[in-house]
């Protein structure tokens, strides 16, 4: 018994998935550069992985996948 998304709902939940990679990208990535500790460059590719990841399930809901 899965409920099934409206095209307006879907668009809300792709919205704030993607605002949710912008935040861990902002968050592991962006706060790299500010001064401090050296670079770590798994936070980086942990960031980046999660913002692309981010927005391709936002993309996939959009287009009507599977929710």
């Amino acid at each position: 018994m899965m409920k099934q998304f409206a095209p307006d709902q879907r668009g809300r939940v792709a919205e704030k998935i993607m605002e949710w990679g912008n935040l861990v990208f902002t968050g592991l990535v962006i706060s790299q550069v500010v001064p401090g500790p050296p670079l770590n460059p798994a936070m980086i590719v942990i960031g980046v992985a999660s913002i692309a990841g981010a927005y391709w399930l936002a993309v996939w809901m959009m287009k009507g996948g599977g929710v």
